[in-house]
């Protein structure tokens, strides 16, 4: 599985943000990161870029 690796000179200011969601949606969303190889970071970085796109 690809992970995010970031050198310490190109690490960007992070904020955590917490969500909750039922066992099946994690268990789902866990299972497309690993099959597209990515983060749970990534994905929803994706997901994220693609919503704006869409709802502009």
């Amino acid at each position: 599985m690809k992970t995010d690796t970031t050198s310490p000179s190109k690490a960007q200011p992070r904020k955590i943000v917490g969500l909750s969601l039922s066992p099946e949606v994690a268990a789902e969303l866990k299972m497309e990161a690993a099959r597209r190889g990515v983060s749970l970071r990534a994905l929803f970085l994706e997901m994220w870029t693609l919503y704006k796109k869409t709802s502009a």
